[in-house]
């Protein structure tokens, strides 16, 4: 018997994480029977959250209120009192929630990326107490060195835990990920000059960036449209700009829509700020769509430059993704690169690749303890 502990519920599977989470269990579940202990998500404390944004807002530091001793200290208690005794194993979906929890048997765990990375790629580490930070990474640390086994998503993930909180490098595993969509039989794709932007958060993904340079694109390629999934700029007018929404992969009519909208489309343009491995880089290439994105963070390892995609080095450079939507329009290259993102996301970065990998390195563990 297996624990599956988790901070999320089952039905949940549109973000990236709350995808991962499905097929993580799934994965464990080949491994043996599996309990599902979740989600264990107890709320803040309103009087630490206020006292935080009051600090912040005078130009102090506050406190991380999301990963107080208080909340940890309950969490830990839930996971406690949740979990069957009788199990061999605990799967931890996720790092930083647990790392209160002390061991009540081997366990795993697995994330995108440590607290210490959280923190600088989302947040500004100023805007919080030193101390606090290092309560935070501290627990971490040493919560993770005890683990059985330490998985990323990406080889950028892993190699900055290793540096940053000195992580033995055997026990660290990199299981990737995997789009949550199936992926089509057959590229549909008929020409279009349409761009996609896809985000949860308009301005942290580069949306002002895409929408400005997607009016200078126009200027050229009058025929050129910009499709915004998701989060949104207010009272949008543009010319050759629709705004869809969000499109929630649970209700099969959005679900639909999704993929004709990822089906008809040229590319994706991200130039993100704030992300490890965006999912939504790999669902693009199961359609057989490069991507515009960043050169930062695990990107890379994914998209290769002028291969399956293009990759600019300043994401808030409007002339940056200007050039590069524009070169995807004019590029004679442009169908060798559609067919090298489809083989890609298919080949490395399948939901049956990333089980097995998964899989392996759970399979492992319990040969180990055997």
């Amino acid at each position: 018997m297996i624990n599956f502990i988790s901070n999320l519920p089952l039905d949940l599977r549109s973000g990236g994480f709350s995808a991962m989470n499905v097929a993580a269990l799934e994965a464990v579940r080949k491994c043996g029977e599996v309990h599902y202990v979740g989600p264990i998500n107890p709320g803040v404390s309103t009087y630490r959250k206020v006292m935080s944004k009051a600090l912040r807002t005078f130009g102090r530091p506050g406190k991380f209120f999301f990963f107080s001793q208080e909340r940890l200290l309950r969490i830990q208690h839930e996971v406690h009192t949740k979990c069957l005794p009788s199990a061999a194993l605990d799967f931890y979906h996720g790092f930083t929630p647990w790392i209160l929890t002390e061991a009540q048997r081997p366990y795993i765990t697995w994330s995108d990326c440590t607290f210490h990375d959280y923190l600088r790629i989302y947040h500004n580490p100023a805007d919080f107490r030193t101390d606090d930070i290092r309560r935070i990474e501290e627990a971490e640390a040493q919560w993770l060195a005890k683990a059985e086994r330490v998985l990323f998503t990406s080889h950028w993930g892993a190699a900055s835990a290793c540096q940053t909180y000195g992580l033995s490098a055997s026990k660290i595993g990199v299981v990737g990920l995997f789009g949550e969509v199936d992926p089509p039989d057959a590229d549909a794709y008929q020409g279009g000059q349409s761009f996609l932007f896809v985000s949860t958060n308009f301005e942290a993904k580069g949306g002002p960036i895409v929408l400005e340079a997607f009016r200078q694109l126009r200027m050229t390629h009058p025929d050129a449209t910009l499709t915004i999934i998701g989060d949104g700029p207010l009272n949008c007018h543009e010319l050759g700009v629709t705004l869809t929404g969000f499109l929630r992969k649970e209700v099969p009519l959005q679900a639909a829509r999704f993929r004709q909208l990822f089906a008809q489309a040229r590319a994706v343009v991200h130039p993100t700020r704030s992300d490890i491995l965006p999912l939504m880089l790999v669902e693009a290439g199961y359609f057989g769509m490069p991507v515009i994105s960043s050169r930062r963070f695990a990107i890379p390892e994914l998209v290769s430059d002028a291969v399956n995609g293009l990759l600019v080095d300043d994401p808030s450079n409007v002339a940056e993704i200007r050039n590069a939507m524009a070169n995807l329009l004019n590029d004679m290259a442009y169908e060798p690169m559609r067919k090298a993102a489809w083989m890609k996301a298919r080949g490395d970065y399948s939901r049956q690749r990333f089980e097995s990998r998964l899989a392996e390195a759970i399979k492992s563990v319990i040969t180990s303890l055997s």
